[in-house]
């Protein structure tokens, strides 16, 4: 499987090259300090501040539909012209942006410095942004799931280090380690190994004029597949988006304690690690349409399980964490994969971003719908 036939075949790395795993420690960086942070910043900024939680968490949700409404463009600006600038240039400027976070004493600019984060995060994080694995990578399918191993780690590697840094340095101090830390990690490598990437439109498009110059989000649009993926991972998303707000909560109200609960579905990220280990060991020739038929009825397989696994105490939700992590690894596999493989490599990253733009819909009103439930996020991996 190839990473897209309008590159020349000598341009494309192997999947095991500096240049994926240069992709993947970026991608690492950016959901463990732009994304999980989060939750742990909540307590000391409500303490210092005095800002609601409410307050606090509607930024979160300004800044996740920022990179709803950006992940379109951002898809189609790779598409065009590769990832080497934008996503570089997110890169800095998520940096620059955290740093800024550590001098935040008005609402109104936290919002906005939120909005910012999420134009970052949407030209350096997401499916769209796999569209440079796609189009410069020999085989995209076995680049996808070492990046995917390395992400899912990201709540693993970076929620012990920020808590030692808020608890040794204080909360904004923190804040600037942080932006120190990504701008090495995540800038350094997009400046370094993304230079002369293309996309799947930089060159000659001879294909679009087979298609009498249609264009790919158009023709794939016009598609029943594509509806029909939409619906599935848009659902998915909002059922592991709700849980992820409210699962803590509805387990205490079962009666059990918190430390149990936490110290339960800490096992979900290693989880999700494990299912795409075996996938990658096990499952190489495996087609991604068979994986999807056979991981989506597990999901509500593992909602049930989580309705009766409280009776069972901690080892039934032990059970529902491995469960719902495995699952919920593969898944995010197949949801990329997938999608080039049934629509095709060409205009991944303006199809794959207008698929992102329609289901992180859901993802953004569960910040706001569950306010004392922000820290529960952390537990959960991407």
């Amino acid at each position: 499987m190839s990473g897209g036939s309008a590159t020349d075949d000598r341009r494309l790395h192997e999947p095991s090259s500096p240049f994926v795993w240069g992709f993947a420690t970026s991608q690492l960086a950016g959901w463990g300090v732009i994304y999980f942070a989060f939750s742990l910043f909540v307590g000391p900024m409500e303490a210092e501040l005095g800002w609601s939680r409410t307050d606090l968490n509607g930024a979160l949700t300004a800044g996740l539909l920022t990179v709803a409404f950006a992940s379109l463009p951002v898809g189609f600006l790779i598409d065009r012209y590769g990832g080497y600038v934008l996503m570089s240039g997110g890169a800095i400027a998520g940096a620059a942006l955290i740093a800024l976070w550590s001098l935040i004493d008005s609402l109104l600019l936290f919002y906005l410095l939120w909005i910012g984060i999420g134009l970052a995060q949407a030209a350096t994080m997401g499916d769209q942004v796999y569209a440079v694995l796609i189009q410069n990578v020999r085989n995209y399918r076995q680049a996808f799931t070492y990046v995917a191993f390395v992400t899912g780690l990201s709540s693993t590697v970076f929620l012990p280090i920020i808590s030692i840094l808020i608890e040794s340095l204080g909360w904004r101090q923190a804040l600037l380690a942080l932006a120190a830390i990504y701008l090495v990690v995540a800038a350094g490598p997009n400046l370094v190994f993304l230079h002369g990437t293309r996309g799947s439109r930089s060159v000659a498009r001879k294909d679009e004029k087979k298609e009498g110059g249609a264009a790919p989000l158009l023709a794939a649009i016009r598609r029943r597949a594509f509806w029909a993926l939409v619906t599935c991972f848009g659902v998915q998303t909002f059922a592991f988006s709700g849980l992820t707000y409210h699962i803590i909560p509805l387990l205490q109200e079962r009666g059990l304690g918190l430390d149990a609960i936490v110290a339960a579905l800490a096992n979900i990220g290693p989880a999700q690690v494990s299912g795409r280990l075996v996938l990658h060991f096990f499952g190489q020739r495996a087609s991604m349409r068979n994986l999807g038929r056979v991981m989506t009825p597990v999901l509500p397989f593992a909602l049930l399980l989580l309705l009766i696994a409280p009776n069972f105490g901690f080892a039934g939700l032990v059970l529902y964490a491995i469960v719902s992590g495995v699952t919920n690894g593969l898944i995010i596999i197949v949801r990329a994969v997938g999608l080039a493989e049934i629509l095709g490599p060409r205009g991944f990253g303006q199809i794959s971003g207008a698929m992102m733009f329609i289901i992180q819909l859901p993802r953004t009103a569960a910040p706001l719908v569950s306010p004392r439930c922000g820290r529960a996020s952390a537990v959960m991996t991407r």
